[in-house]
């Protein structure tokens, strides 16, 4: 009887065992899969992005995200129906989601409150909404290449979002759920709940008012004319702080997939052309802060065509004799190549270097390039009849922007600043940034001299166009021939270009325009002149500069 029993129990045993491993496997198996632990992240909530002022030009808003734990999912053809006619999608690209075996796949990322709303009504067991948050852009276009963007993971991808991700970006938390085989959670295992932390926000030195003012001056032009692109850029000369950054063609931030590669391009920092006669600033500069040269001194012009090493120099207009003051108002290339001869290359390519150009300027956004500006033992004979009336040079708008603004201060170079500090959610500052003084360029005294003679290219010389309603400016005409595939001189595309500064006496903002390929007009004088009047007039008024006594000549 014994053997029997034990026998018998063996035997049940076995078949037991049998029955486990054979019939009962695929559905074992699916209880153990059932029982699972999900990790779900918590996005945190992107920092902002803000003007001088405090105004909010990027932010993050709240909104929904559907994802669901594949597993749970029933007749999942079913589901993946009803679920695209609610999110819009693609039934077979949702069918291909939920037949996935995995405990969480996303179904939609940042949806709107009324697809949000048609999910959840569908009651679809496995399918849950979660909260994420999306980047919004309140001005749309507004300093695109500038700000830049994040991508939907709300990392950032572009300009400052992509520059100061580290600080924006926060840190993800998690919820760790364990669940039974129905599907509960199993409350006596503890879920794990690690909460996020929310970036800081960046405080930028652009003025939204003055970058308004920019882009609508700018835009206007560049539509007139029908050029390729555009540049406007305002600078506070007193401490490097970029307080505009206006570039065409643009794009919607909140649209950024729909832009091209060009649109996207900061053409202030990562192109570079050359200046023309707005580099004539420089070369003055160069002449009158050596003490070989003087305002005063006198060239004479060749009547508008000089040969100099294999080349011929030709004015815009003939020329006699004129007074080196007369030779940067009038913007005679033969009398400033004449000068700064007599300066000499080793001294010239010494103030060009001191004025930043050939190096990156170190503003805060990815793609600087430093411009070009080759060695002086590569410099040929014909250099010194072509970099001092800026060909054989290439310069960015950031840089040309700082050399000015180091005229209008009296002599100092700063590093171009766009960011001014950085704040947590209760406004406390994480980390400031301060105006940093580069290098003094040129004396005080030079200073003063070249801001009279650019004050007089704007009363009387080619500037004209540049003239403001209530205050005096000083500035530079500057029109450029592009360099065609060949390697030659265009004669039909050209770049038009303005540079100065505003009020003379005091100078409060410096102004860089440049218009690309511009047709209708090419010269700096009809073309960019008239955006730097307009955006001078505008932005003073909105400054409320006062009007106090001006430079002698």
């Amino acid at each position: 009887m014994i053997s029997l029993i034990f026998t018998i129990f063996i035997t049940l045993i076995c078949a037991r065992l049998i029955y486990m491993h054979i019939f009962f496997y695929k559905k074992a198996l699916h209880l153990s899969r059932m029982q699972h632990m999900v990790r779900i992240e918590l996005e945190p909530k992107r920092g902002d992005i803000l003007d001088r002022k405090m105004r909010k030009l990027a932010l993050s808003l709240k909104v929904d995200s559907v994802y669901a734990i594949a597993r749970d999912v029933k007749e999942k053809r079913k589901a993946a129906r009803s679920l695209s006619r609610a999110l819009n999608q693609s039934e077979d690209f949702l069918y291909e989601r939920l037949n996935r075996d995995k405990m969480f796949v996303w179904l939609a990322r940042k949806i709107s409150q009324e697809q949000s709303d048609k999910v959840k009504n569908l009651n679809i067991k496995g399918v849950q909404i979660i909260d994420e948050t999306k980047r919004f852009y309140p001005n749309a276009g507004l300093a695109c290449q500038t700000i830049g963007f994040s991508g939907i993971d709300n990392n950032g991808l572009e300009g400052i979002e992509a520059y100061y991700d580290k600080y924006l970006a926060g840190k993800k938390g998690y919820r760790v759920s364990i669940r039974d085989a129905k599907g509960r959670e199993v409350q006596a295992f503890g879920n794990r709940h690690v909460p996020s932390i929310n970036g800081f926000s960046v405080i930028l030195t652009i003025d939204e008012v003055i970058q308004h003012i920019a882009e609508k001056s700018l835009a206007k032009i560049v539509a007139k004319h029908r050029a390729n692109a555009g540049v406007a850029l305002v600078m506070d000369p007193n401490n490097g702080d970029v307080l505009a950054l206006a570039v065409r063609p643009s794009y919607d931030l909140n649209r950024f997939g729909t832009a091209s590669s060009a649109q996207k391009r900061n053409r202030a920092i990562a192109d570079y052309y050359e200046p023309g006669s707005v580099f004539k600033v420089v070369t003055a500069a160069a002449c009158i802060d050596s003490g070989k040269v003087s305002l005063n001194d006198k060239f004479f012009c060749e009547n508008g065509s000089w040969a100099i090493a294999g080349r011929t120099l030709h004015d815009h207009r003939g020329h006699g004799e004129l007074t080196f003051k007369e030779v940067i108002e009038q913007s005679s290339n033969i009398g400033t190549v004449k000068a700064a001869i007599k300066l000499g290359d080793k001294d010239l390519y010494k103030y060009i270097r001191s004025f930043g150009f050939g190096s990156p300027t170190g503003v805060e956004l990815h793609g600087e390039i430093s411009g070009m500006l080759r060695p002086l033992n590569s410099w040929t004979k014909g250099s010194i009849a072509a970099i001092p009336i800026g060909h054989e040079i290439g310069v960015t708008m950031i840089q040309l922007a700082a050399g000015v603004s180091a005229v209008a201060n009296g002599g100092v170079l700063f590093k171009p600043r766009i960011v001014s500090g950085i704040i947590d959610e209760d406004g406390a500052f994480i980390r400031q940034y301060y105006p940093e003084q580069v290098r003094r360029v040129i004396g005080k005294d030079t200073a003063r001299q070249l801001r009279a003679v650019m004050k007089s290219v704007i009363e009387t010389g080619t500037g004209s166009k540049a003239k403001l309603t209530r205050y005096a400016a000083g500035g530079k005409t500057g029109t450029a021939q592009k360099i065609e595939p060949s390697g030659k001189y265009s004669h039909r595309d050209y770049v038009a270009s303005f540079v100065g500064f505003a009020p003379t006496d005091n100078p409060a903002i410096t102004v860089c325009v440049m218009i690309d390929t511009p047709r209708n007009g090419y010269y700096g004088g009809t073309v960019a002149a008239p955006v730097f009047r307009d955006i001078c007039d505008a932005t003073l008024r909105y400054l409320r500069t006062e009007q106090e006594g001006e430079d002698e000549a």
